[in-house]
């Protein structure tokens, strides 16, 4: 059990978690390349029934187009 314990927090801890976005996100080209939302798409939405889910919740809190939202979670 405890072996698994060490694993979760190893694979959701902060440290250097900059250092393992910018490697991670390599793979949709150079840095100095903005990202579009179509490129980061299926890491944003990676959650139960997807953009589908998010679109829901948006409309149930009344969130419009031209609005600014900080989603913490």
């Amino acid at each position: 059990m405890a072996d698994a314990l060490d694993g979760a927090r190893d694979h959701y801890r902060a440290t250097g978690l900059s250092e393992r976005l910018k490697i991670a996100l390599t793979v949709f080209g150079p840095e100095d390349q903005p990202l579009t939302p179509q490129q980061l798409d299926a890491l944003d939405h990676f959650h139960t029934r997807g953009l589908a889910a998010t679109a829901d919740l948006a409309q149930l809190a009344r969130i419009s187009a031209d609005m600014s939202v900080l989603e913490v979670g």
